[in-house]
């Protein structure tokens, strides 16, 4: 298993004017964490999720709403394949960029992580996404395709236990090598996908764990340690939770 990103979400009353109200704290961020701000030039009637400031560093991406605050970070390659190191990490990362935010921004409602995971297939198993997901699907799904090969393949549900909705989205995913062989040629260059193989396939999971409507409590920073502390426990049993012992690897 390996752990490409965490997308933390902390939502928040509305406030057309949070962007100055948090601007002092976002160029305080940029000097201490040495990253870039930048103002995003919204349309008047665009939705509040839609950032307004973004604050680039070299492992996260925070993301400024007029209603909420969304950080997504990418867990350094040397713990990728440990989900307790990688939350971990994650949540360090969240509390250097929330911590002098939170005084500032209006009523807190509730908070989400998503996940990405990826299921790396064994080498030469699968040549292709579809390849991989198909044992999912045959595993899972109770239809006859009648010896016709999958074309595409998506699986999503959610469960609600206690507080907290857990959604489950799966598909299969794929990397190629591209290298552009005319680097001296400017503007357009085409590429197509079958002229470069696959360097690898695999299952990836989406695992989507928030507190919302009503399971929020008072504190935001409580609620993602809980968050991420579930996300923790569900990761390391997934193959047993969605019956894919023997598949997901």
């Amino acid at each position: 298993m390996r752990i490409n990103s965490f997308e933390v979400v902390l939502v928040f009353e509305l406030d057309e004017t949070i962007v100055l109200s948090l601007g002092p704290s976002l160029k305080a961020l940029q000097k201490n964490l040495g990253g870039q701000l930048v103002t995003i030039n919204t349309p008047e009637d665009a939705p509040p999720p839609l950032p307004r400031v973004i604050l680039k560093l070299s492992d996260s991406l925070l993301k400024l709403g007029m209603d909420r605050i969304g950080i997504t970070i990418n867990p350094p390659s040397h713990v990728k394949s440990n989900i307790n190191k990688s939350s971990k990490f994650a949540l360090q990362r969240t509390l250097s960029m929330i911590k002098d935010l939170l005084a500032s921004i209006p009523q807190y409602k509730w908070c989400g992580i998503v996940t990405d995971l990826e299921f790396p297939s064994e080498q030469n198993s699968h040549n292709s996404a579809i390849e991989a997901i198909t044992p999912v699907c045959d595993k899972l799904i109770n239809i006859n395709r009648s010896d016709k090969d999958l074309a595409s393949f998506q699986l999503q549900y959610g469960i609600k236990e206690n507080s907290h909705f857990t959604n489950y989205t799966l598909s299969g995913y794929e990397s190629r090598n591209i290298k552009l062989i005319d680097k001296k040629k400017k503007g357009f260059v085409p590429v197509r996908l079958s002229d470069h193989e696959v360097a690898e396939c695999g299952i990836k999971i989406m695992l989507d764990i928030n507190n919302k409507p009503g399971g929020a409590t008072d504190d935001p920073i409580s609620d993602i340690e809980n968050i991420l502390n579930k996300t923790n426990k569900l990761s390391e049993t997934l193959p047993n939770d969605l019956n894919l012992k023997g598949i997901l690897i």
